[in-house]
């Protein structure tokens, strides 16, 4: 079974996150699948509109943390070279020519927030819950943290960086990661389908070109910060804290830093 799934509509293409029974984690094999779609997507120029989204209860739980664990103890070169790899998947999802609605429920952590934060529109149920979970586990948001600040704001991302506090998604509505709360799941697509019909309306080009036009105001972004955020993922995963958060979490124990 694909890890990713892709339908389409009309000019409405969807992407479906597809592990369920892991919270939709990502692992290598996702990050690729996805990447390709991307690819794919990025070449259709009659596309209007691409939602993203997850199969089951949750939108995407993060990294699956079997494979980071297995990462961090990899060879330097190639943990690093993976982590470049989530890089990569998170600017080739900003990059989509046109615009990106996340459709967001259940669970959204660590790693899962880049999903949201690099989408132009985020629409999420309530009862949907957030949270830069990386400390907890020993972990540091690092590539995420490129793609987060430009969505939340540098001062935001202190307090949910450093806290790895649970919110909810009218907190997240209020410091800018998600643009609407709705009641429930028939809702959320419904909201979607609506924000991808008034764009449809719009001229194709022209909405193609503002896309263009608004990667050029992308602060924390540049090939310096793919590869120091990358090196950052690689080392600390590699670390005693990471091995130990990572491995506490997988049989519901808790570190020795727990309080």
């Amino acid at each position: 079974m694909k890890s990713v799934l892709y339908e389409r509509e009309g000019g409405i293409g969807k992407v479906i996150l597809n592990r369920p029974e892991k919270g939709n984690a990502f692992n290598r094999r996702m990050l690729a699948e996805l990447r390709e779609i991307l690819a794919h997507v990025s070449e259709d120029g009659s596309l209007r509109v691409l939602l993203i989204t997850g199969r089951g209860k949750h939108f995407c739980a993060g990294g699956d943390l079997n494979w980071m664990r297995e990462m961090g103890k990899a060879p330097y070169d190639e943990n690093y070279e993976d982590a470049l790899s989530l890089y990569d998947t998170y600017a080739a999802l900003e990059d989509v020519p046109v615009p990106v609605i996340s459709l967001v429920k259940g669970a959204v952590r660590g790693g899962g927030m880049g999903i949201v934060a690099v989408s132009d529109i985020a629409i999420a149920v309530r009862t949907a819950t957030f949270s830069f979970s990386e400390v907890k586990i020993g972990l540091v948001p690092s590539v995420v943290s490129s793609f987060a600040i430009r969505r939340i704001g540098y001062a935001r991302a202190r307090r949910f960086f450093l806290t790895g506090e649970v919110f909810s998604s009218e907190t997240a509505k209020e410091i800018g990661l998600v643009d609407l709360v709705v009641e429930g799941e028939d809702e959320l697509l419904e909201e979607g389908l609506k924000f991808a019909r008034e764009i449809e309306k719009n001229a194709p080009k022209a909405v193609r070109m503002t896309k263009r036009l608004l990667r050029l105001y992308k602060p924390h972004q540049s090939e310096g910060f793919r590869h120091i955020t990358s090196h950052i993922l690689a080392v600390v995963r590699a670390g005693d804290e990471a091995q130990e958060g990572m491995g506490a979490f997988l049989n519901k124990k808790k570190p020795s830093w727990a309080r």
